[in-house]
């Protein structure tokens, strides 16, 4: 929730394995992320489109996913959903607090901005916010550089330490932000890496097409002048 106006500043770009001609997801980050998604992020956000079968398209075997899926007491078909519910979010937030399933698809700069809004929190002091809110900060607002307005309500949702990764990856805030972006990357697009290696297959046929029709172009023509 902003108190103030204004439009999303362009984050760092980050280097992300999804980017790219040659890109794949990497299992254990998607792992990472879900681990954060699942154990910080449900508690108030929903990933609705998303259920744990959709991990198969992603590396994970169905015996995985049903794996998964029986640690949230969830069937492999059952969405994500959060338990906040929307009067609950209304008492809290001021607001029903968004679906994450295509909160990347849908903000400018994807992965890059959740990541920059997850670690763009600032500690309450007020020689930080002083040149934005001459007057302290509005009542139930939190501080963050990537935030429109640079003013939340939702108050820093990690700390240090929080998860316990399955790799033994330091769980710390920028290492548990970069992951549940890049897992909330593959929620709003499942299907991107499927269609950036069809897009190159496609120009691959282009090009020989071209090469061949060009060719046969020149044999039919060679005798006219």
């Amino acid at each position: 929730m902003s108190f103030a106006a204004g439009g999303i500043e362009k984050p760092t770009e980050q280097d992300w394995g999804f980017k790219g001609i040659v890109a794949d997801w990497d299992k254990d980050q998607l792992l990472r992320g879900y681990t954060v998604a699942t154990q910080v992020c449900l508690s108030c956000h929903s990933f609705k489109y998303i259920s744990h079968r959709n991990l198969m398209k992603a590396k994970f075997t169905e015996a995985d996913a049903k794996a998964l899926a029986a640690e949230m007491d969830l069937g492999i078909n059952d969405k994500m959903i959060s338990q906040l519910n929307e009067e609950d979010s209304q008492a809290v937030y001021g607001k029903v607090v968004p679906d994450l399933s295509l909160m990347n698809k849908a903000r400018p700069f994807g992965a890059d901005y959740t990541f920059a809004l997850l670690t763009g929190y600032e500690d309450d002091v007020p020689a930080k916010y002083a040149k934005y809110f001459k007057d302290g900060l509005p009542d139930g607002g939190y501080f963050n550089h990537a935030f429109p307005g640079h003013v939340i309500a939702m108050p820093a949702p990690l700390n240090d330490g929080q998860v316990e990764y399955h790799d033994g990856t330091e769980a710390t805030v920028e290492q548990m932000s970069r992951d549940v972006a890049y897992f909330m990357q593959w929620t709003a697009e499942p299907e991107l890496l499927a269609r950036k290696k069809l897009g190159v297959y496609i120009i691959l046929y282009l090009l020989i097409f071209t090469a061949l029709a060009y060719a046969l172009k020149r044999q039919i023509w060679k005798d006219v002048h």
